[in-house]
């Protein structure tokens, strides 16, 4: 319906993108309203339905972008008097360590001359939060391996001792994951665990059932997100909901966990990356600590995100007395 309309206002595609459309559509409000480009691209975002992580740069005035985000990772980092965009804090961490993470209908406005200012499509202001990357350069270089899958197969041993560092009090016996500390007994209450994946972190979600169901004796299901978002499941407010993502950006999670959500479940979280999306917004969870992972084939990630659900069903085992005392140090 918007193509229809802007062709009969006159403009002209080259393709049947809907990237080209939105494009054509910003202009033509630019032209016909007169406001700048930034009021432009709030307008163009409030009209259109769909996920999308945009940068606009108007040719006449290059010393303004104007990004946008919504279910679609973007990241601004902010450098000395420059800034750098991403979908990810990967590339950026080279060039600086202070970045922003934008939250779904933020518009961030980057001027040279002004800095950076961010609203949302409802024309509130929000204030930038700035966050300090705990990425190191080394841990993105093959470190002498032929690939980086190598790498990280051969980084197992120590992302899973990371992943543990800090959680096993060996003193007093027992696991400690502080970001679930407040939800303990919500998990002791539980009368079901869900858990949510899309690939690999699904695979991950499969053996965690096995552990919960073992160690913890709480009924698990494991759903592919990308199935379970388009169906009407029964959740109940004593259920509680475990979405994986090595990201902390799949899409399909991101869904699951707003339907999750908006049925009254807990939603605890199990990602990688620091400030990610599902990191956000879910009530509490745990970082893996793997480590960025630049092979496609999942291998560090895998095995890291194995061993929080392990932590996770150990102690909820510990604290529901499921698990002998015995066992739980073996």
């Amino acid at each position: 319906a918007i193509k229809e309309e802007l062709l009969h206002r006159g403009h002209s595609f080259q393709s049947d993108t809907d990237t080209e459309v939105l494009v054509h559509l910003i202009d033509d409000i630019q032209r016909s309203e007169g406001v700048d480009l930034a009021e432009a691209v709030r307008l163009a975002l409030n009209s259109v339905v769909g996920a999308y992580a945009i940068v606009v740069l108007d040719r006449k005035d290059p010393d303004v972008m104007v990004a946008a985000r919504k279910s679609s990772p973007l990241v601004i980092g902010i450098g000395d008097g420059e800034h750098f965009l991403a979908s990810d804090a990967t590339p950026i961490v080279e060039h600086t360590k202070n970045v922003v993470y934008l939250e779904d209908g933020e518009i961030a406005v980057i001027d040279r001359r002004k800095g950076l200012k961010i609203r949302n499509i409802k024309n509130q202001v929000k204030t930038p939060f700035i966050q300090e990357l705990e990425m190191h350069l080394e841990t993105l270089e093959k470190g002498g391996y032929d690939h980086f899958m190598l790498k990280e197969i051969h980084e197992q041993p120590r992302s899973i001792r990371d992943s543990m560092r800090g959680r096993l009090n060996l003193a007093k016996g027992e696991v400690v994951l502080g970001g679930i500390t407040d939800y303990e007994q919500k998990f002791v209450q539980a009368k079901r665990i869900l858990i949510v994946g899309c690939g690999t972190s699904w695979h991950a979600g499969l053996v965690g059932e096995y552990l919960f169901e073992e160690l913890a004796r709480i009924p698990v299901e494991v759903e592919y997100a990308s199935e379970f978002r388009y169906r009407n499941p029964v959740i109940n407010e004593d259920d509680i909901v475990i979405a994986i993502s090595q990201s902390g950006e799949t899409a399909d999670t991101l869904a699951a966990i707003e339907l999750a959500k908006g049925k009254g479940a807990t939603i605890i979280g199990i990602c990688n990356v620091v400030g990610s999306s599902i990191a956000r917004v879910t009530h509490a969870g745990s970082y893996t600590h793997a480590g960025p992972e630049i092979g496609v084939a999942s291998t560090k990630a895998f095995t890291a995100q194995v061993t929080v659900l392990t932590l996770m069903a150990l102690m909820i085992g510990q604290r529901k007395g499921t698990i002998a005392g015995s066992r739980f140090h073996r």
